[in-house]
């Protein structure tokens, strides 16, 4: 059995979660060996996972309400009116089901184990809600733009129009997107023009443009920013890489590179003396 693309996406929640059956996984990791699209968006799909789950925080319950719960439902469980049933009566419930019932409804320790069970779910709700609500944007952004640093470093695809002259790169990617971004040569300042790609980042195309500092190389992915776009800088240190957010009046920017903080931080000020002319 094939899966195309669409299924694919379909089913790429329910693979990460561990839900589908041996099949349906099987068929699904066939597809994601000979499908490079599909294979990105597990990765990314999985990097965004281990994001959340690094940014929830996790509460352990109280060692009182366990024993405050049985206590609560012990004492609801004995006031309960016994219900009787006159003699002779008709059930119209299959004994079967009846049975079913009896032993679902009518044990007090699953009606504990039940409530327990949502009174939890209730107390993880209402500390993990607030904090999914809050603008978490840029560390999950954070992770995708590592993933993006990665891959094109392992996938050789560095660049699309590689190149040292910001004459040839910057005419090449005014044609691809919808955008003009600045190009600009550093050579002088050590941090030397590679090229250029196009990448898909935040739900939208940019500009990925790659310079080099010594042996080590930098993305910095560019597109337009938003009118209501916070423009403080912000630094991130994650997993051996180091990445810098800053913005101007037309556009966004982040860098990531394994360099040091302060070599990034070079690179960042050079840029936009450079930019600050054009």
């Amino acid at each position: 059995m094939k899966m195309n693309c669409e299924e694919a996406i379909k089913l790429m929640d329910g693979y990460l979660d561990g839900e589908l059956d041996p099949i349906t996984s099987q068929t699904l990791e066939r597809h994601l060996r000979d499908c490079p699209n599909c294979d990105e968006v597990y990765e990314t799909h999985g990097s965004l996972i281990r994001a959340i789950g690094n940014a929830t925080p996790y509460y352990k319950a109280p060692a009182g309400l366990r024993d405050r719960i049985q206590s609560s439902l012990r004492e609801e469980v004995a006031e309960r009116p016994t219900r009787t049933f006159t003699r002779g009566a008709q059930l119209l419930v299959p004994r079967k089901q009846l049975e079913r019932r009896t032993v679902l409804f009518g044990t007090p320790w699953n009606w504990l184990g039940l409530a327990a069970a949502v009174i939890l779910a209730a107390v993880v709700a209402l500390n993990l809600v607030p904090r999914l609500q809050r603008p978490e944007r840029d560390q999950f952004l954070a992770t995708q733009l590592i993933a993006s640093h990665v891959r094109s470093l392992m996938a050789n695809h560095l660049t699309d129009v590689a190149s040292s002259d910001q004459h040839t790169v910057k005419p090449w990617l005014d044609t691809k997107v919808d955008f003009a971004p600045p190009v600009v040569d550093l050579s002088s300042e050590g941090f030397p023009l590679v090229g250029g790609r196009l990448d898909y980042l935040d739900q939208r195309p940019v500009v990925a443009l790659i310079y080099q500092r010594r042996k080590h190389f930098i993305n910095l992915f560019v597109w337009p920013a938003e009118s209501n776009a916070s423009r403080a800088m912000n630094a991130i240190s994650r997993q051996g890489y180091q990445l810098l957010h800053w913005a101007d009046s037309d556009f966004n920017y982040w860098a990531v590179s394994d360099v040091n903080a302060n070599d990034l931080q070079t690179f960042k000020q050079q840029f936009e003396g450079q930019t600050s002319h054009h």
